[in-house]
C-alpha cells in the first residue's frame, strides 16, 4: 500500500518548527544581551581599579554607557518575543537609538582623556536587534525611520570620543542590522506561500474526491428516476424493479462518503481503491429504461498498478461514464477499455450518444478533475467528439512509484 505524506501534517510540521525556532531565537537574543551588559558593567568596574588609567577621569558618568545598555536590554526583552506586534516593535526601535543619542549628548561635555566613552557592546547589540526586529515586523516607512535614528545614534559616537568617524560606519551598522530581519521576513513570506499552496492543494484534493465519489452514484440515481417518470404511468411494475437499484446506488454513495471521512480523519492518507480491476468492474451495468449499457474491458497488468495510478485510472473512467450518462442523449452503449503496456496504463471511454461539448462553460468540473489527476502522476487526458459520440482517452505512466511491487 502506498503511503503518502498528508498535507495537513505538513502544515502542522511547518507551524511547529516556526514556533520552536522563534522561541529559541528570542531566548538566545535575551541571553546574549544580558551577557553583553554584564561584560560592559564588569569592564567599567575594573577600569576604576587601574592606577595608570589613560581614559576619562573617573566619575559617576563612567556608568552612563552601562545604564544606556540596561535600557537597551530591557526594551529589547519586552519586544523580542514572537507575539509582540508591530507598534511595540517600532516603539522599541525608536527608544533604543534615542537612549544612545541622549547618552552621547550627556557625555559630550565630560573630559575624554585618551579614548573617551565609546558606544558599548550592549548599546550596539541593542541597536542591531531593534533594526532586525523592525525589518521583520514593520512597514517600509517605519523601517526607514528606525534606520535613520540608528544611523544618527552611530554618528553620535563622535560626541563621546575625540576621534573622527568615517561616514561608512553608521551605514554599515544599519545594513548589518537590517539584513537578518529582511531575510527572516522573506523566509516568513515564503513559508506563508507554501502554506497557501498546501492548503489549496488539500482543498482541491477534497473537492476532486467529493466530485468523483458522489457524482457517479447520484447521476445514476437521477437517470433512473428520470426514466421512471416517463414510464411509471404506463408500467408501474417497473418502479418496484428500479427501487432496489436506486437504493443500492445510494448505499454505495453513502459508503464512499464514509470512507472519505475516515481518510480525512486518519493520520495517513489511504488509497481510495486497493484493487483497480474490482473498481472498474463496478462501473459495468446492463441497459435499462433510459439508461445505456456500460461495458468494461480490462486487459494487461491492471491489477498490479500502484494505488495512486490504479485510483486515478478508476476515477477517470468513473467520471467519463458519469458524463456519458448525463450528457450523451440517445446513447445505447458506453464502452470502457483499460489496458497496460510496458511503461503506461491507458484508458479509453466511448459512447454513441449526442451530447455536444462536455468541457465548456457550465459543464462542471469533471474534465478538469480528470486532467488534474493525470497531470499529478505525469499523464495526460484528452476528450472530444469521435464519430457519432464522445471519446475520453487517458495515459498515465507507470514510473517506479507507479508500480505496485515497489
Amino acid at each position: 500500500m502506498t503511503r503518502r505524506f498528508a498535507p495537513h501534517r505538513l502544515l502542522d510540521l511547518l507551524d511547529q518548527r516556526a514556533r520552536t525556532w522563534h522561541r529559541f531565537a528570542a531566548l538566545g537574543l535575551s541571553v546574549a544581551l544580558l551577557l553583553s551588559w554584564a561584560t560592559d558593567l564588569r569592564n567599567v568596574v575594573r577600569s576604576r581599579e587601574i592606577v595608570d588609567w589613560m581614559g576619562p577621569p573617573h566619575s559617576p558618568m563612567d556608568f552612563a554607557p552601562a545604564i544606556a545598555g540596561a535600557v537597551c536590554v530591557l526594551v529589547v526583552w519586552l519586544v523580542v518575543r514572537p507575539r509582540v506586534g508591530r507598534t511595540a516593535t517600532v516603539a522599541a526601535g525608536i527608544v533604543v537609538p534615542i537612549a544612545v543619542i541622549v547618552t552621547s549628548a550627556l557625555l559630550w561635555p565630560v573630559p575624554k582623556g585618551v579614548f573617551g566613552f565609546p558606544i558599548s557592546m550592549t548599546e550596539a547589540l541593542g541597536m542591531l536587534t531593534v533594526l532586525a526586529l523592525t525589518a521583520l515586523r514593520g512597514r517600509a516607512w517605519q523601517i526607514l525611520l528606525v534606520s535613520v535614528l540608528a544611523a544618527l545614534a552611530a554618528f553620535s559616537d563622535h560626541l563621546r570620543e575625540p576621534f573622527s568617524m568615517t561616514a561608512g560606519t553608521p551605514l554599515l551598522l544599519v545594513l548589518v542590522g537590517l539584513a537578518p530581519g529582511l531575510y527572516l521576513r522573506w523566509r516568513a513570506a515564503d513559508r506563508e506561500a507554501r502554506l497557501r499552496r498546501v492548503r489549496a492543494e488539500e482543498r482541491l484534493s477534497i473537492a476532486r474526491d467529493l466530485h468523483d465519489v458522489v457524482a457517479h452514484e447520484v447521476t445514476g440515481i437521477v437517470v433512473r428516476v428520470q426514466a421512471l417518470r416517463h414510464v411509471a404511468d404506463r408500467r408501474p411494475e417497473l418502479v418496484g424493479e428500479a427501487l432496489p437499484e436506486i437504493e443500492e446506488a445510494g448505499t454505495r454513495a453513502l459508503e464512499s462518503m464514509r470512507g472519505m471521512v475516515s481518510r480525512l480523519r486518519g493520520p495517513e492518507e489511504a488509497p481510495l481503491v486497493s484493487d483497480p480491476v474490482e473498481g472498474l468492474r463496478t462501473l459495468a451495468a446492463p441497459a435499462g429504461h433510459g439508461r445505456p449499457e456500460v461495458s468494461v474491458s480490462v486487459t494487461g497488468a491492471v491489477a498490479d498498478l500502484s494505488a495512486a495510478v490504479g485510483t486515478a485510472v478508476w476515477r477517470i473512467a468513473q467520471e467519463s461514464v458519469t458524463n456519458a450518462l448525463r450528457h450523451a442523449r440517445g446513447a445505447t452503449g458506453v464502452d470502457v477499455e483499460v489496458w497496460t503496456t510496458a511503461d503506461e496504463a491507458r484508458l479509453r471511454v466511448t459512447d454513441d450518444g449526442r451530447g455536444g461539448s462536455r468541457g465548456g462553460p457550465g459543464g462542471g468540473h469533471g474534465l478538469l478533475g480528470m486532467e488534474e489527476r493525470a497531470r499529478i502522476l505525469g499523464g495526460t487526458v484528452a476528450a472530444g467528439p469521435s464519430g457519432r459520440g464522445w471519446t475520453v482517452t487517458a495515459m498515465i505512466p507507470m514510473t517506479e512509484r507507479g508500480r505496485g511491487d515497489d
